[in-house]
């Protein structure tokens, strides 16, 4: 029985923690009580009917989200800021240990050797409070599945017209520019090993962890053949034409002028589309798919420009410009683009603000609370 009541409490800090708050404000408001009670109004710095120290302190101590996270054991730490999915999983965790230390309590009150009705009272009890941890998890769940299936204001479309090559919409304040170097576990990624090429191609990870200037791949007539066949570019745009290719497919570009002919138009790093694209309000990174490649320096540009005989012969066009940074590739057919991720501006998408998912953690103390 004791066994089974060490377990079930260890399994219950929370509700401990919101025990130890509630008594602390009931302390408040009994001492608040005795002093008026026992104090004459000589003595008194403050009138007897000011009583907004009592309530601000319980106001503070009941509202105060830091004092709710820490009451809940929800920790604010700045390496979730660009990780919500690791937020979930620890909680998940935390939750789920909980559980199975109640499980395990309910199995010692059920089989104690002490004959008392007390027991079934109590396995009764921690079993219908297994309810409040899966309450949590779910309401967790809801918090994690409005980040990893955010969709900005300006999506209006259904859900089930998404393209199988869309992976998700990341909301803007998760972008590379927004991490910051002096917090550990939310510094981009460059600046965690300045001598090392970072290897990962995850189109999440490139738009999360690097600033604007990354390029997340060498120009391509320097790759090795097998790494030259897959390319990651990047694509700015209208935000309604961004929703438009989430919920169909790019449609290459068929009005003169183009540079390097007919087609969708994709550059190195986020930063070099700022003076390509004619759209901006939304950012596209996609995972392209080469094929076969005609190289082309500034000499040669009237040769393609304006243009899809290339067609005949490649899939693509790729720009050696002077400045390797300033370099494009244009590809003749969507179907080379096997996936991507989206990023619509704040002027189009009002819901990160609505939601306060880009003020979650102003309000964090000690680091992580």
């Amino acid at each position: 029985m004791i066994a089974g009541f060490i377990l079930d409490w260890i399994g219950s800090l929370v509700p401990t923690l919101i025990g130890l708050i509630i008594a602390f404000i009931l302390a408040i408001f009994v001492l608040r009580t005795l002093v008026h009670l026992c104090c004459s109004n000589k003595n008194r710095v403050r009138s007897s009917d000011d009583s907004s120290v009592t309530v601000d302190c319980a106001v503070f101590l009941l509202c105060s989200r830091p004092m709710n996270r820490f009451v809940a054991l929800n920790c604010n730490c700045p390496c979730y800021i660009p990780r919500p999915r690791l937020r979930f999983l620890v909680r998940l965790a935390l939750l789920l240990f909980a559980i199975l230390l109640r499980v395990l309590a309910i199995i010692l009150y059920a089989t104690s050797k002490t004959n008392t009705a007390s027991k079934a009272t109590l396995a009764f009890a921690c079993a219908f409070s297994i309810i409040f941890p899966l309450s949590s998890i779910s309401l967790d769940f809801y918090q994690y599945r409005v980040w990893w299936h955010y969709r900005p204001s300006c999506d209006t479309l259904p859900r089930s017209t998404l393209s199988k090559k869309h992976i998700r919409y990341i909301p803007y304040h998760l972008v590379g520019n927004n991490r910051n170097d002096m917090h550990m576990g939310n510094k981009p990624c460059d600046t965690m090993s300045p001598d090392v090429k970072c290897q990962n191609r995850n189109l999440e990870h490139l738009i999360i962890f690097h600033l604007d200037d990354y390029k997340p791949q060498e120009r391509w007539g320097l790759l090795p053949p097998s790494e030259a066949a897959n390319y990651v570019g990047f694509h700015r745009t209208k935000a309604e034409f961004a929703i438009s290719i989430a919920h169909s497919d790019f449609r290459p570009s068929m009005t003169p002028p183009q540079m390097l002919g007919f087609g969708v138009y994709f550059a190195r790093s986020i930063e070099h589309t700022k003076g390509k694209a004619r759209n901006a309000g939304a950012l596209i990174c996609a995972e392209i798919r080469m094929g076969r490649v005609k190289q082309i320096t500034v000499n040669q540009i009237d040769t393609v420009r304006n243009s899809k005989a290339w067609w005949k012969n490649y899939d693509t066009v790729y720009y050696n410009h002077e400045n390797d940074d300033r370099d494009e590739f244009c590809i003749k057919d969507p179907a080379q683009i096997l996936r991507w991720v989206i990023v619509v501006d704040e002027e189009n998408d009002t819901k990160v603000g609505e939601y306060r998912l880009d003020t979650e953690f102003e309000d964090t103390w000690c680091g992580c609370i």
